[in-house]
């Protein structure tokens, strides 16, 4: 996040402008400096004076972590989100690693934190976001002592800043069912970055941000967006987690002209009934953008509709940062996962022999430039020097494949596998992920997900859910998804189940392992039907 200084500057030329908006509590730009600078000369008190001092999170957004972060950026302590929902393992795993010598915490999520163990547990100071200090009150039995919040803010503020500390951030890699991975950067690329989104967006102090991503989104825009407008001295609306109804009400009543939100949310605002619909009164808005690794048509075409040439999607990890960005108006004629190059940042397509292949040729894909991490901390990183014609540069070379077209549009087409071709028959993974891209381009579902399953009912298999373009309309859905399983996997046989909803998570993955709870044994069960009308049939 910003730091003191940049605040201050902010207040200086506006004191009374609102910086944070979080529900019913506004924050003015003279606010947030009071308040970073109290919650900074409170965490000094409890910093390790020696060593690495380290920071992590399991919150969403709100304007307590806004101000901690805040802080943090100022003491120069990385603070670093991590998905609450990831599982114990994995969070322990992360955490012993990284080593925090703080852990802010919300009330949701602190039975979660005091299940986790590692090493410098014992000594890590855990802060309560929205924890209000009562006089004596003891720690619950077997838990963590947690310093609340409101005794941070309430300390004295700083009279000096801080020696800078040699500069680190990390990001949590989510890996689909196997562990994360913490990428980290040593070399500080937040005022190119935000540079670069100004440039590519046209943002400016005028605008009026909606944060309707959790700032543990794989991508992390949620994060470099909110960093990136409250760098040029915008408003900020936190509204993670926020039903339909209330971000519709928002865009209204706040007036807000840009946003990052998840594919979930976003289903969910266009999914309202039409006589609710925020188009005649959102003319503010201009630019939303969300990931585009799993939009379909039907929405990028009723976002088109209903909130006019707004929409952008984005693809980027946590290794590579936001790497490409479509369009509202390409998007209406492109095919999922495609987008064009953001600033600063450059992709190689390589070949099986790890050099560069021509244009509109497919391969394993690389990217270089200030957005991409050094390295993995726990591990090996697979990088390549290239020169693609200007000089030698390092390249991050990915699990993704795809290819660049001649208008210089990117196009990922799937996960690069090292199955030898031989066996690949039984490796499908890249035609699943380009199956998932053409049922993302129908447009007669909302949405849908691609699973693949090995039981003893199904067998090796593959179940579809899908949602369907409106009641009544499942049937065409149906047909539609059936022909396109067949044509591109037809080695395996397809379940393909309309459903109401498909589950995310707070960082926009979709939960397979609920979903498939809930549609196994609705598939089972008329597996068993089928099976008993044709032995009567036969009979």
């Amino acid at each position: 996040m910003i730091k003191l200084d940049d605040i201050r500057r902010h207040a200086a030329g506006g004191v009374t402008r609102d910086a944070l908006v979080d529900g019913q509590v506004r924050l003015t730009w003279g606010q947030f400096a009071e308040t970073v600078e109290r919650t900074a000369a409170g965490l000094t008190e409890h910093l390790p004076q020696e060593g690495a001092v380290r920071a992590v999170f399991l919150a969403g957004n709100s304007w307590q972590l806004t101000v901690a972060m805040s802080a943090c950026a100022t003491l120069g302590v990385s603070c670093t989100g991590l998905d609450p929902q990831s599982g114990t393992d994995d969070l322990g795993q992360l955490l012993s690693w990284l080593e925090p010598s703080v852990v802010f915490v919300t009330s949701e999520h602190r039975a979660t934190l005091d299940q986790l163990v590692w090493p410098s547990g014992p000594k890590a100071v855990h802060v309560l976001l929205d924890g209000i200090t009562a006089p004596g009150a003891p720690a619950a039995p077997g838990k963590h002592e947690a310093l609340n919040f409101d005794l941070l803010t309430s300390a004295e503020p700083l009279r000096t800043l801080p020696a800078p500390r040699p500069y680190e951030s990390f990001a949590v890699s989510a890996r689909g069912e196997g562990p994360s991975r913490l990428a980290v950067r040593r070399t500080p690329s937040e005022g190119r970055h935000l540079v670069d989104l100004v440039d590519e967006f046209g943002l400016n102090r005028d605008d009026v941000h909606l944060a309707c991503a959790p700032p543990t989104e794989p991508t992390a825009l949620a994060l470099a967006l909110a960093r990136t407008m409250l760098g040029i001295g915008a408003t900020v609306v936190l509204a993670d987690g926020a039903g339909p109804e209330t971000l519709t009400a928002l865009l209204v009543a706040e007036r807000v002209s840009t946003g990052v939100i998840t594919p979930s949310a976003l289903h969910g605002v266009l999914g309202l009934p039409e006589t609710t619909e925020p188009s005649p009164r959102t003319r503010h808005l201009r630019f939303l953008l969300t990931p585009g690794a799993h939009l379909g048509r039907w929405t990028v075409n009723t976002a088109w509709e209903r909130l006019g040439p707004v929409l952008h999607t984005a693809l980027g990890s946590a290794e590579t940062g936001l790497t490409a960005v479509m369009g509202p108006e390409e998007l209406l004629v492109s095919p999922p996962r495609s987008g064009h190059t953001t600033l600063g940042t450059t992709v190689a397509v390589l070949g099986e022999d790890g050099q560069p292949v021509r244009q509109g040729e497919s391969g394993r894909l690389a990217f270089a430039g200030h957005q991409v991490m050094d390295g993995y901390l726990d591990g090996e990183t697979r990088v390549a020097e290239l020169d693609l014609g200007w000089g030698v540069e390092r390249f991050l070379v990915t699990d993704e494949s795809g290819y660049v077209d001649e208008t210089g549009r990117l196009l990922v087409t799937g996960r690069v596998t090292e199955v030898p071709v031989v066996v690949r028959d039984s490796a499908v993974d890249t035609e699943l992920f380009r199956l998932e891209s053409d049922l993302l381009n129908l447009p007669c579902l909302r949405d849908t997900a691609v699973m693949r399953v090995s039981s003893a009912v199904l067998g090796d298999a593959i179940v579809v859910p899908f949602i369907a373009v409106a009641v009544g309309r499942e049937a065409t859905g149906y047909q539609a998804l059936s022909a396109a399983c067949a044509r591109r996997v037809p080695s395996l046989p397809a379940h393909v189940i309309a459903v109401d909803t498909i589950p995310y998570s707070p960082t926009g993955r979709i939960r397979t392992g609920d979903l498939l709870d809930a549609v196994l044994p609705i598939i089972t069960l008329n597996l068993q039907l089928e099976q008993s009308m044709q032995q009567e049939m036969s009979a």
